[in-house]
């Protein structure tokens, strides 16, 4: 019989420390824990929007670049048939082969 009122003893103490915990809330350590995961999560979003700032800047240079690439190779296409055409103007012969060349 002692046995068992131990037993109940414990069942209502164990109850009642869950009741308290339930009233009390998370531990002190708990909200440190939970701070330094917030401010870890705020970190990592940071340095995220920091990384598409990077990403948006690249992407900005490369757009850039293939404009002025596209602008320079249809400068450079029509100075060849400027002067394949004048070639072709000058020699007759010549001329029909730049011509196959040109009419594309």
């Amino acid at each position: 019989m002692a046995e068992n009122d131990v037993s109940e003893e414990l069942v209502e103490l164990r109850s009642e420390v869950e009741h308290l915990r339930a009233l009390v809330g998370p531990s002190e350590d708990d909200y440190r824990k939970l701070q330094l995961d917030l401010l870890g999560a705020r970190d990592v979003a940071i340095a995220a929007e920091a990384e598409a700032g990077v990403q948006r800047g690249r992407n900005q240079l490369l757009e850039t670049e293939l404009a002025r690439a596209q602008r320079d190779f249809q400068w450079f296409r029509e100075r060849v048939l400027v002067r394949a055409k004048a070639f072709r103007d000058r020699s007759p012969a010549i001329g029909r082969a730049a011509g196959r060349l040109t009419s594309r």
